[in-house]
């Protein structure tokens, strides 16, 4: 069975605090396995679509994560990887 690795783009939610990754890490990790977007990132200007697309794979979809999913959330000072409760 192939275990498939999503990263996921997500506005504020409800989760612990597993990591904080740069933008430029973040970027990397785009690189090497897409990112799954949420529209609302790209609205409220915490991404640009082209130069994310430029990365990689990405798509725009309105996620809802369930809990116990690790997503990426914008901060001011950079990215955190949630686990979502």
């Amino acid at each position: 069975m192939e275990v498939v690795k999503v990263v996921a783009l997500v506005p504020n939610t409800d989760g612990t605090v597993i990591g904080k990754l740069s933008d430029k890490a973040l970027e990397g990790i785009v690189k090497r396995h897409g990112a799954i977007v949420h529209p609302r990132l790209i609205a409220e200007g915490w991404v640009d679509l082209e130069e994310l697309e430029g990365l990689g794979a990405v798509e725009v979809l309105e996620v809802n994560p369930l809990p116990g999913e690790a997503v990426f959330v914008p901060t001011r000072s950079g990215w955190v990887l949630l686990r979502v409760e």
